[in-house]
């Protein structure tokens, strides 16, 4: 019987590559017919949704398309304030050696600034800087050797490792759909002007081979009211959700990592019974995905011989992602925003729209180092006659750091964000104090390799050079010598050397250590 190896599958999802752009994004956006001419823009903002994501040779390609709200005091004897929601697709091809077509790619947009140029009345061109990071991981199956069969007398050794085998990944695309009630204290509603959706409250537990997903949307809404002033009114809902997405195997044990992307979302105003404007209806188009990992202690054969026949073993390594370390913690940023000389005083706040933006992340001295800014758009009532409605800008830097015993630079930073919290308070006329909470999952990853067997070789024992070894030989130890290393030397077992010897597995042996070596009769 020729000798075989025993070999146990597992799988694995490793990066294959990443790469990031960043791109400026630049579109003219003209004035509907039904809307009056725009005098002075209040707010330009934007949402980016990346709805495609193709892999081919070495290369990704994305697509999806930034919508631009607009927010303006219109050109009329009215000067109310108006607004424009506009979209402008992109198409981007990003470079990723080593991926092939049909592999599993992510991308994600981000907006890193947005301005404008108001060309006429008309017509407004808009620039927005645009990031996008893609990140191709392949999905296969690989091997590691247990065992050695098909001879006599083997011996082997094994090596425990902590092995984290892939069980798998789902993809759920989920729609949600909800009227929503106007407060009995809110005016009804004669024009939604601009409404934002984030995901937030994020969190999921596991069934027996399924991931229970839950959140809540945050809808937040400014809209003209209908009533003799034509008041600007804000008001903010939260829809909560559960969605179970299917995992095979998954267990309590499951390393679990669940991710979201907003689709699109569409929120207008519908009447109620009375057929008054008075709901809102919301719908939000999200992918759920999760990803689960089992981490389990397997024995691998890094070793073997034999006392009967001359074995020989080739070697290679696997090589596999690992996180290496994950953490929770929060940003937490408080200011006194002064609101500038040329800015009306403040007579009431409509809204504060607060989004975070990150300029670097890097580990050094065993922290991962987040750097960034949070972009804060003040809309309110001014004092002002000329100038009633206002928005005031103002950056916020932050810089936080993240300790990970034993995070090195080669290792990569992975950092998840959510804006948990964001209000404010007016301290006087022209200051407001505002306060905003970060959510952040930092993930740190490495590379793990692990020495597998995967071939093996028998050939005979050379008996005249085995019988004209001594039959008892003294071994004197050396530096990073082993029971084995010693039996495997002379042809014996680990068994027989800690029988004569006296001695067991646990024992260390020190340099200059006698030991005692029968030769194994044949």
């Amino acid at each position: 019987m020729s000798l075989e190896l025993v070999k146990e599958a597992f799988k694995v999802n490793n990066l294959i590559g990443e790469d990031t752009i960043q791109t400026v994004i630049e579109n003219d956006i003209i004035v509907p017919d039904t809307k009056p001419d725009i005098a002075r823009v209040l707010l330009l903002d934007g949402d980016v949704f990346v709805t495609g994501c193709d892999t081919g040779t070495d290369r990704v390609v994305t697509s999806g398309c930034i919508v631009c709200k607009i927010l303006y005091i219109s050109d009329d004897s009215s000067r109310s304030v108006k607004s424009i929601i506009s979209n402008i697709p992109f198409s981007y091809t990003l470079d990723v050696p080593g991926v092939r077509s049909g592999m599993k790619c992510r991308a994600k947009g981000l907006i890193e600034h947005m301005d404008y140029n108001l060309l006429n009345g008309r017509k407004i061109n808009v620039k927005a800087i645009l990031t996008l990071n893609c990140r191709a991981n392949d999905e296969t199956e690989r091997e590691y050797c247990s065992g050695i069969t098909g001879l006599e007398d083997i011996q082997v050794l094994k090596e425990n490792v902590m092995l984290n085998s892939f069980l798998g990944s789902n993809k759920v695309n989920y729609v949600i759909k909800e009227d929503l009630e106007l407060p009995s204290s809110k005016p009804t509603i004669a024009e939604i002007l601009k409404n934002d959706v984030k995901i937030s409250g994020k969190d999921f537990k596991i069934d027996d081979g399924k991931v229970i997903v839950r959140g809540d949307i945050s809808v937040s809404t400014l809209y003209i009211a209908d009533d003799d002033n034509r008041s600007l009114q804000f008001m903010e809902n939260e829809i909560a959700f559960n969605q179970v997405v299917e995992l095979d195997g998954a267990n309590e044990d499951t390393l679990i990592d669940v991710d979201y992307d907003l689709i699109d979302y569409k929120v207008e105003a519908v009447e109620d019974s009375d057929g008054e404007l008075r709901n809102i209806r919301a719908e939000v188009n999200l992918n759920i995905y999760v990803d689960g990992t089992s981490s389990r202690d397997v024995e691998i054969l890094s070793d073997a011989y034999s006392t009967k026949a001359r074995i020989s073993l080739e070697k290679n390594t696997i090589d596999l992602d690992e996180v290496f370390a994950e953490n929770r913690s929060q940003i937490i940023i408080k200011d006194v925003v002064n609101l500038s000389e040329c800015s009306p005083e403040v007579s009431e706040i409509f809204n504060v729209l607060s989004k975070y933006s990150v300029s670097d992340l890097r580990i050094e001295d065993e922290r991962v180092i987040i750097e960034g800014a949070v972009q804060n758009n003040l809309l309110y009532l001014s004092n002002n006659d000329e100038q009633p409605i206002f928005n005031f800008k103002k950056d916020i830097p932050f810089k936080h750091e993240i300790e990970i015993k034993g995070a090195t630079k080669d290792m990569k930073p992975e950092i998840a964000l959510d804006l948990e919290h964001s209000n404010y308070s007016m301290v006087s006329s022209n200051q407001v104090e505002i306060r905003v909470v970060i959510g952040v999952k930092t993930k740190v990853d490495t590379k793990k390799q692990i020495p597998v067997v995967n071939k093996v070789f028998e050939a005979q024992l050379d008996e005249k050079k085995v019988q004209s070894m001594p039959s008892i030989i003294i071994y004197i130890t050396q530096p990073e010598d082993s029971l084995w290393k010693i039996a495997k030397k002379y042809g014996t077992t680990v068994d027989m050397l800690m029988k004569v010897n006296n001695i067991n597995e646990r024992d260390v042996l020190t340099v200059g250590q006698q030991i005692l070596v029968l030769r194994k009769v044949i």
